[in-house]
């Protein structure tokens, strides 16, 4: 699976106004989770949560089926930087058809980076040996210049000999920054990592940065208040004025649109 998300994770950092070592961070869980989605779950929406060390804040990467993708940065003001290797964790949660939500989580290696913490996590939670890569690049105004990943299962039905081929293979590519700097094309980046095996292109699939949130699941999370809380809004008579904490969207909801709730709730 090889993913190019320039658009996706240009535009996440954008909304959530992040620069430097933290805009690189999270568009690497960005695309760590669409190339998770993609292989793993691919009908489910996915969030991976990158949760920093001592408490300096959390990355959240949310993919839906169809390549939706939205992010969220979230920074404690005193801290800077979130710090990702020892003392932090990688949480990955999938939704499920029938509403129940799926959890694993592994603490980042230290040293470790997005790559080797979603590596762990596919070996200790999925038990699925996996080589895994993602970048993020910047040109020198600090603008997202390429973005993009793979992921590759090696599994034990594979014979031993293409086996340890892809394992070598893939040792040249732990590292994609000069992929993601070289105009970055990731049927490029497929071609070098298959080179001599033979392969089946299977499928394509879009991937760009969109919020799913709108007026009506702003209504439905209110309803889920204490009727009390609901008609002290409505008797207050003033607007409602949300910001969408992913995209930015800002949302005036009138109290006549919350009288129906008193009658639900």
């Amino acid at each position: 699976m090889v993913a190019r998300t320039t658009h996706t994770v240009s535009e996440a950092i954008a909304r959530q106004v992040v620069r430097g070592e933290n805009a690189r961070t999270f568009g690497d869980l960005l695309t760590a989770t669409v190339l998770f989605r993609e292989t793993m779950s691919p009908q489910l929406r996915v969030q991976g949560l990158l949760r920093g060390a001592h408490e300096t804040g959390t990355l959240v990467a949310d993919s839906q089926a169809g390549g939706l993708t939205r992010g969220l940065v979230q920074r404690r003001a005193e801290h800077e930087r979130i710090e990702v290797g020892e003392g932090s964790f990688l949480q990955m949660m999938r939704t499920m058809h029938d509403g129940s939500v799926n959890r694993g989580i592994v603490h980042v290696p230290v040293g470790g980076d997005v790559s080797a913490a979603m590596m762990e996590y596919m070996q200790t939670s999925e038990q699925i040996v996996t080589m895994l890569a993602v970048s993020t690049q910047f040109d020198d105004e600090g603008n997202v210049c390429g973005a993009g990943g793979y992921l590759v299962q090696l599994l034990p039905e594979v014979g031993r000999g293409p086996l340890m081929v892809m394992t070598e293979r893939l040792e040249d590519f732990r590292n994609i920054d000069r992929q993601l700097k070289e105009d970055f094309s990731p049927v490029r980046l497929r071609d070098e990592l298959l080179y001599g095996m033979p392969f089946t292109h299977l499928d394509e699939t879009p991937v760009r940065f969109e919020c799913w949130c709108s007026e009506s699941r702003l209504i439905a999370a209110l309803a889920t208040l204490d009727r009390a809380e609901i008609k002290s809004m409505i008797d207050d008579g003033a607007p409602l004025e949300i910001v969408c904490d992913y995209c930015g969207k800002d949302y005036r909801i009138h109290p006549s649109s919350l009288r129906g709730l008193l009658q639900k709730s």
